[in-house]
Formats: structure tokens, C-alpha cells, sequence
């Protein structure tokens, strides 16, 4: 809404002691699509909650915090910005992640010696009801799935022990050790990987949308990694 939406927002927190802002909202959807495929206003509502909100929050408790000389602020990007070169079929999920990652460096540069400590958190897949297997049983998962795919608690844990540590930082031991991976792996193959890996999610959610059309009273709570937390 506009200088309306941010005039409201500051007006809300001007009375709060915000010592800790968490940015987490984000939107990947339309999932796995080529980009003249979607309708425009889809990647509009994206940039709006991806960008634009995040940008928003983060300007109205800032001058809260530098009135006070302290704070965090901790944004979380995605790991598909670090860890691989593209993400294909994603492509404005993955650069609204990248736009949250050179903020929050920028960021906190700009304040760090004012107090506030501006870090963007890049986690890659985490089991929520946004990803595949979601809704399946933790006992059922082998050790190697769950060390890469955590639940939203066993993030937040290890988030929560990061926070101050550097401008940007992937807390979960299993999605270094994925990064460390795809550190060694060619460019061009990893490109080759995702596209037909997302290729594969396409023929997926095609078939969910189809369904969904013909069973509107279908309720979906389990679709793939869109998402990260």
C-alpha cells in the first residue's frame, strides 16, 4: 500500500522496544515455471512480500534501535542464492533471495558500529508444510535426510545460536556440508542438475493444479520445497 503501509507500520512500533526483528515471510510461488508462463500479478505479490515488505519492516524498527544503540535484525535469504550458480524455473524467487542477501550485507556494514547487527541467514531445505515429506514421519526418514532437511524447530535452534555472527551465515551443520558439496561441482553441471530437477517439479505441480481444478474442496499440505523456513 505504499508510504501509507510504512507511515502505519512505524506509527505501530514506535512505542515497542524491538530488540530482535526475524524477516521470515516469503513467497515462492507460482512454483517451477518459466517466467512468461505466469501471470504478472503472481511475481508482483513475490517482490511484495520477498522484497518490499522485508525492506519496509526492517526501515520502521530501525530507528528504534539506533535510538536505543542496540538490536539484531536477521533476514532469511535461501541457499539456492549461495550454494548453487542458478535455479531455474525459480528464477524471481531466487534473485528476490539474492536482493535479501546484499541488503543485509549492505546493511551491516552501514550500522554495526552503531550497535545493530544486520545478518541474512541462508538456509537451504527445511521440513515444513512447504516441502515434500513434510508429512511424513521423522521415524521413517534415514539419518542423512534428516541431517539435510531439519525441522523448523532444529533450525530455529541453531539460528537462534548464529545471530551476531557475521553478515551472513548457514546454521545448519547438513546444509554446509551440502554447500561444501556443491562448492566442488562445475557450474555447468549444477546448472544441468537444478533445471532437471525443476523440470521435474514442473511436471509435478502441473498435475497438483490440474487436480485442484477438478477437486476444488482438495486441500494440499504437502507440496515441494518452495520454501525454505
Amino acid at each position: 500500500a505504499g508510504d501509507e503501509a510504512l507511515r502505519l507500520l512505524r506509527h505501530a512500533v514506535a512505542g515497542l522496544d524491538v530488540g530482535v526483528l526475524v524477516n521470515n515471510a516469503g513467497l515462492a510461488k507460482p512454483c517451477a515455471v518459466y517466467l512468461h508462463e505466469a501471470d504478472v500479478e503472481a511475481w508482483v505479490r513475490m517482490i511484495r512480500v520477498n522484497l518490499w515488505a522485508l525492506t519496509e519492516v526492517t526501515a520502521a524498527v530501525l530507528p528504534g534501535m539506533l535510538e536505543r544503540g542496540r538490536g539484531a535484525i536477521v533476514n532469511i535469504g535461501s541457499g539456492t542464492t549461495l550454494t548453487i550458480p542458478s535455479f531455474p524455473l525459480f528464477s524471481i524467487y531466487a534473485a528476490s533471495k539474492r536482493y535479501v542477501a546484499q541488503l543485509s550485507r549492505s546493511l551491516h556494514v552501514e550500522y554495526r558500529a552503531r550497535g545493530i547487527d544486520v545478518q541474512c541467514q541462508v538456509p537451504l531445505f527445511v521440513e515444513t508444510n512447504m516441502t515434500l515429506g513434510a508429512t511424513a514421519s521423522r521415524k521413517r526418514r534415514s539419518f542423512l535426510s534428516r541431517l539435510i532437511m531439519p525441522t523448523s524447530d532444529e533450525y530455529a535452534r541453531a539460528a537462534v545460536c548464529w545471530i551476531g555472527h557475521g553478515p551472513l551465515c548457514m546454521p545448519n551443520l547438513g546444509h554446509r556440508l551440502e554447500w561444501c558439496i556443491c562448492h566442488v561441482v562445475p557450474d555447468w553441471m549444477l546448472d544441468e542438475l537444478c533445471l532437471r530437477l525443476n523440470l521435474w517439479h514442473r511436471v509435478r505441480f502441473q498435475r497438483l493444479r490440474t487436480m485442484r481444478a477438478s477437486r476444488p474442496n482438495v486441500i494440499n499440505n504437502g507440496c515441494m520445497p518452495c520454501k525454505q523456513v
